[in-house]
Formats: structure tokens, sequence, C-alpha cells
């Protein structure tokens, strides 16, 4: 069994994402840079991924880039997950290390996109407004995205996403962050790689943003928390009653007795 599960806003989570419930509920820091604190877990929700690692395989998968991902002080002092998936699915590492089978695999189809990053960030400059546009950012030449400031209109949304469509590419907007992602770096083929090379024939999942659907509709088991992007469409395949930072011990608890099911004698 394995359970893969995005990061930011349904494991862990800044102050803005902690909910109305957390008053008095003890946090632990487990981001820090640049000298402050940047993201959170409950102690419990520790506490219980640090026994799910034990039962089963922990994948954290995040459109994080490897460095991003590599502030997380949990995953590398405490629970210290075999792989990691960052990137939007651009990367696995091993080890900490690269997974050179999957990095060639992504780059051949980088080389035979319809589209690449320069082209996409070139419509974009091309087509930009300053009034919403703040800046646009190149993730380590898979993907990009924007922030904007205000958020874009609906007529815009849904043009750039039909040109991305057309080129093979993803527009999902997050906020004040959007991204444009080639469909074949996505979290659920890098997942389902890691899953095939471990012989994992189980796979249970979570996630929050429309980046994280495949996650949990090709999953044997996913569940998307209650105040994420993903559930307002998507809640029916999957969704916790929580919100915010509790949201992250909800979905653990459900998955350590999703495991249950597999043990004999136990119903």
């Amino acid at each position: 069994m394995m359970f893969a599960s995005d990061l930011d806003r349904t494991m862990i989570y800044s102050h803005r994402g902690f909910g109305g419930e957390i008053l008095n509920i003890p946090v632990r820091t487990i981001e820090v840079a640049n000298g402050r604190d940047i993201s959170f877990m409950t102690k419990k929700a520790i506490a219980l991924l640090h026994k799910l690692s034990e039962e089963m395989m922990f994948v954290p998968v995040t459109t994080r880039t490897t460095e991003q991902y590599s502030r997380v002080s949990l995953f590398h002092e405490e629970i210290r997950p075999t792989y990691a998936i960052t990137c939007n699915g651009g990367v696995v590492l091993k080890d900490g290390k690269i997974d050179k089978n999957w990095q060639d695999y992504i780059c051949s189809k980088i080389d035979g996109s319809a589209a690449s990053v320069d082209d996409v960030k070139r419509k974009i400059e091309e087509t930009a407004d300053a009034s919403w546009l703040n800046s646009i950012r190149v993730v380590d030449g898979f993907f990009l995205y924007m922030i904007i400031n205000p958020p874009l209109s609906t007529e815009r949304v849904k043009y750039y996403s039909q040109w991305a469509a057309a080129r093979g590419w993803s527009f999902s907007v997050q906020g004040r962050k959007v991204y444009l992602i080639p469909s074949f770096i996505n979290k659920w083929d890098a997942v389902n790689y890691v899953a095939k090379k471990e012989g994992k024939q189980t796979v249970y999942t979570a996630g929050d943003s429309n980046l994280d659907v495949c996650l949990i509709e090709q999953a044997d088991f996913g569940l998307i928390p209650r105040h994420g992007e993903a559930a307002a469409t998507f809640g029916h395949l999957g969704m916790t009653q929580k919100t915010g930072i509790l949201a992250s011990e909800e979905i653990i608890e459900t998955i350590l007795s999703k495991r249950l099911q597999f043990i004999p004698g136990i119903r």
C-alpha cells in the first residue's frame, strides 16, 4: 500500500490556512524560510503521519520545486520518505536524488511538446495586462505560473484555458497563482511510476487543488480537503468533514482506517 499526498493546504498549512478551529490545538513549525515560520502541522497530525509512514509507503507530492520541498524539515529530520515527487510530477526523488529514468522520460516529452515553456511565456507577455499581472515565474524549465492581482476575469480565464488546452497544456487558477503546465507533467503519472516501480498495488491519495484531481480520480481511494479549490467541482470524489489545518488529521486517520481493511480478521 502507498499513500501519496499533496503538501500545501492538504498536509501542511501556512497561518492563512489554519481555519477558525485551531486556537487551542497544539501545532508545530515544520518549515522556516528567511528566519520566518512558514508551514505548520498539528502535533496530532505529525504523530499520525509517523504511524502511517511505518505501516505503508508515504510519498509527498508537491508543485513546489525540489529546493522549496527541501525546506520542510519534517521530511528530512523525522519522517524520511524514500520517495518524493516535486515540480508537479516533473521530478521524482529517491533518497533525495533525482530518478534518472523518470527524468529522461520527462525530457523526451518536453522535446516533443507542441508548445515550449518559452512559447507559453511569450504568449503571456504579449497578451497580459500590467493591471493584473505582477510577475511570471518559470519552474525549473518544466512549467510556469503567474502572480496576479486582482483575480482574472471569467473571459480571460476561458481564453487562456482554451489556448493552453489546444497545445496540450493545463491551466489552473489557485488564488493569486495561475499555473500553466504541460499535461504530461502531472502528479498521478509520477505517483503511478513510483507505485509500479515498488510493486504497490493499492494507492491512496489526497490533494486540495485542481492540479490534484488526477490523483484523486486515479487512486484506489482519495480525499479532497473540504476547503480545497477542487472541492467545489470534484467533492463527489471524496471530501473531508473538517476544514483548515485539522483536515490533515482527518485525512491521515481515514487512510489508516483503510489499511485495516487489508488486515485479516479486522473489519
